[in-house]
């Protein structure tokens, strides 16, 4: 490309652009101009075109203007007298420079035909939002309020949309055609995609959405809009004069819920493309059939349960199946198959409801195929065919799966039964047993050199599961449970035997195979679980086992109920986390951490006065547990008894002297007191005792607004949001004091669109919106605003 047409490539930069790129706008600045502070200013008018030295408030103002437009105003405050004398004359050209050069990186990441961002820019933004979505894991909020996002929200969701007859509309009407009307597009998505999303071009044919702190809710109201609208876009081709559409599909994913295991070993850039690879396939099955998320819309975690379609026949009751390992497949599970192909008398065009043909079950699981074998059919005389649909059924309870143990064949590799044959073996066998234990254990062989690493996974298998067989016997209930796991029946064993007998094993699968592996046991009897719930309480005994040192053997009591129950309350599911802690604490009442979180849980519903007695327990058995005071502190604090607040946050500062949130806290009731002096001195101390990611920064920003200290107010936002960008806080004060300070009201509704669509409970962010609406003369949106405001 040439330099001429590459310039006219970043003809366009606007001042949603500077706030986006302020970060290499303030390096870039940095490299010819030292300065302690700075913050950007948005004048609704050219005041000046010239760089303006103001010695006696210690400020250099110098404007940002590109494309003969003045943008913005970059004040930079703490500049040596000498160098704005020296480099007065060439400010405008070094200013120029850098535009021109934010203009190219903005380029650079841009699609050429649609202005929409590359493939490449989406998966570092991507990388960014995972690795921050694992830090609020890492780092979660240890209380209630503004301190942090729930960990609901700490979450991303991805969209990808397909345009699948794209392609034929390049053949039939030309590619120029087809470039003009992906433009269309292109130009539709970037008008219905949120504030904060990032839209971008992935392909020939596809776009992508990524929406930060999105769950799959929002995801999926996302994709049923891009589907309509895009699918209403039409370009008039002028030989035919007929009007052009393109068959639209949307898939969607979510991160965390959509990966699993050892997706998240690998670094950010790899999981980052892994959901890009789940968003495409579920727009691929999207477009293939329908499912209950609408008409031309699939989710990933939906693609398994209703997603699934018969993809070729084969002899001896076999059928191909689209459903691959790459959609969580595995050996054992059933579908139901139906079809709406049958004949109709009449001839009527209304819907038919598709009906029952028969039933299969998946025998050999392969990337992106499965070879499954036909059960049984529900009218011989209708075969199932290609295109028929796929619904996954219920796991085997072992009620219905009872058979003749001496009519089961094992899996030739393992020795072992096949999934369904286990269920079925062990439903009869449990009966039997008053103590019993059931054992999940799953493999890796990331240990392995490169050299010694197995040649196919399932060799993988056979080797782990012969040393099985040797260390608890060949006469011991074992059967296949997935790709990598297998699972063992242990009538009369205890839970302190099953933890010592499991521990050797896994020392002699390290030492003689170099394999990893897990271990999870849930053991019968326990507290009020029937025997049939065995199963479940190993899986959860499984994925505690993966959170422990080696060797991994995780037994299902109190702390495994505990780990539970956290993965419920972290998908937003507060009334099943509060009764897997409640259960975790009958099975052990010193479980301070199941008090600690149950208050938690109880503060978030908004009975602070049950959260206070959770808490006051968890300090009965654990004093000076800094969580558990801290935790107490903000329910008294919510309950408006200052005093006991401020009490037990100093206690907690004692046994943690850097306890960021604490000192916060404080500050806060400082600043309520207007003893603003003692609240700055509290937040320095947070900003001294490490990062948080923007929080102190923020409340020094809301402390300077209050003191009248606009310009020290911007930078410390400036700074909060060059450390989370996607602070909905932050982006409301900044909106605030675009406002109050006369500036642009098109760059404060951008602002606060983007915070109320982040934190649509805040209702500052939806008055702040109404103000720069009103500003703007849209009195009708003003309005709308204030009522949603009112519903907070």
């Amino acid at each position: 490309m040439t330099a001429p047409a590459l310039l006219s490539r970043e003809a366009e930069l606007s001042r949603r652009d500077l706030i986006a790129l302020e970060s290499r706008l303030r390096e870039a600045v940095s490299r010819f101009l030292p300065f302690k502070a700075y913050s950007l200013y948005f004048p609704r008018e050219a005041e000046t075109v010239e760089p303006l030295w103001l010695p006696g408030e210690g400020r250099l103002l110098l404007p940002l203007i590109h494309g003969g437009a003045l943008l913005a105003v970059f004040v930079a405050r703490g500049v040596p007298r000498r160098i704005v004398r020296s480099l007065m004359p060439a400010f405008p050209g070094l200013l120029a420079l850098c535009m021109e050069n934010l203009a190219l990186y903005k380029a650079g990441r841009t699609d050429a035909l649609t202005g929409l961002s590359t493939r490449q820019h989406l998966v570092e933004r991507m990388a960014r939002e995972a690795d921050h979505v694992r830090t609020c894991f890492a780092n979660p909020p240890e209380g209630e309020g503004d301190l942090g996002a729930p960990l609901h929200r700490a979450c991303m969701g991805l969209v990808v949309v397909r345009l699948a007859s794209l392609r034929q509309v390049a053949r039939d009407h030309g590619y120029t055609f087809a470039d003009r009307l992906t433009t269309e597009l292109a130009r539709e998505l970037s008008a219905l995609a949120p504030e904060q999303a990032l839209a971008a071009r992935t392909g020939d044919y596809e776009f992508a959405l990524l929406v930060p702190a999105a769950a799959s809710g929002v995801c999926r109201k996302l994709a049923e809009e891009a589907v309509q609208r895009l699918s209403a876009v039409s370009l008039r081709c002028g030989l035919t004069e007929k009007a052009v559409r393109v068959c639209v599909s949307a898939g969607y994913a979510v991160y965390p819920r959509d990966m699993e295991g050892a997706l998240f070993e690998r670094d950010m850039a790899e999981q980052a493309r892994v959901l890009l690879r789940k968003a495409r396939l579920a727009a691929a099955v999207a477009g293939e059939g329908e499912g209950s998320e609408g008409p031309g819309v699939m989710g990933f975690a939906r693609i398994l349960a209703e997603g699934g379609a018969v993809v070729e026949t084969h002899p001896l009751s076999r059928v191909m199946v689209n459903l691959g390992r790459s959609m969580n497949a595995r050996e054992g599970q059933r579908f139901s198959v139906w079809s709406v192909a049958y004949p109709v008398r009449g001839g009527t065009h209304e819907p038919r409801q598709p009906l029952y043909k028969g039933e299969v079950v998946l025998l050999e699981v392969r990337e992106d195929r499965s070879v499954a074998e036909i059960l049984h059919l529900g009218d011989p005389t209708w075969p199932i065919e290609p295109g028929d649909r796929l619904t996954l059924l219920p796991e085997e309870k072992g009620g219905d799966a009872r058979r003749d143990a001496r009519g089961v064949q094992v899996d030739p590799l393992t020795g072992l039964y096949r999934h369904g044959d286990f269920l079925a073996r062990w439903s009869e066998a449990r009966e039997g047993c008053d103590c019993f234990a059931l054992a999940l254990v799953r493999f890796s062989d990331d240990g392995r050199d490169p050299e010694g690493r197995a040649s196919h996974p399932e060799q993988l298998m056979a080797e782990a599961a012969q040393l099985c067989r040797d260390h608890f016997g060949a006469e011991t209930l074992g059967g296949r449970y997935g790709l990598n796991s297998i699972v063992f029946f242990h009538p009369d064993m205890t839970c302190d035997a099953a933890r010592e007998s499991y521990r050797q094993l896994c020392d002699l699968l390290s030492k003689r195979l170099r394999i990893d592996a897990a271990v999870g046991v849930g053991c019968h009897p326990f507290l009020a679980y029937r025997r049939a719930d065995a199963l479940e309480n190993a899986l959860k005994a499984l994925e505690y086992a993966l959170l422990l040192p080696e060797p991994r053997v995780g037994i299902f009591d109190s702390l495994a109920l505990n780990i539970s129950a956290d993965k419920r309350f972290s998908l937003g599911d507060t009334f099943g986390a509060i009764e897997e802690y409640k259960t975790a604490l009958l099975a052990d009442e010193g479980n301070t951490m199941a008090w600690n979180s149950l208050g938690v849980c109880m503060a978030g519903l908004g009975r602070h006065g049950e959260a206070r007695r959770y808490f006051e327990q968890a300090l009965q058995r654990k004093p000076g547990d800094p969580m558990a005071l801290y935790n107490l502190g903000t329910v008294c604090q919510s309950l408006g008894e200052t005093a006991e607040a401020r009490k037990h946050y100093r206690k907690c500062l004692k046994y943690a002297p850097g306890h960021v949130f604490a000192l916060v806290r404080l500050g806060q009731l400082a600043e309520g007191e207007k003893r603003y002096a003692q609240a700055r001195q509290y937040f320095n101390k947070a900003a001294r005792a490490g990062d948080s990611g923007g929080l102190v920064h923020r409340n020094l920003a809301r402390l300077s607004m209050r003191q009248g200290r606009p310009d020290e107010a911007r930078e410390h936002l400036h700074d909060a949001l060059l450390r989370n960008p996607q602070d909905a806080v932050a982006l409301q004060l900044m909106a605030r004091l675009y406002l109050d300070g006369g500036e642009d009201p098109a760059m404060a509704e951008a602002l606060s669109r983007q915070s109320v669509a982040l934190r649509p409970d805040l209702k500052q962010g939806w008055l702040e919106l109404a103000r720069a609406l009103d500003a703007r003369g849209h009195v009708a949106e003003a309005r709308e605003a204030r009522l949603r405001a009112g519903e907070r």
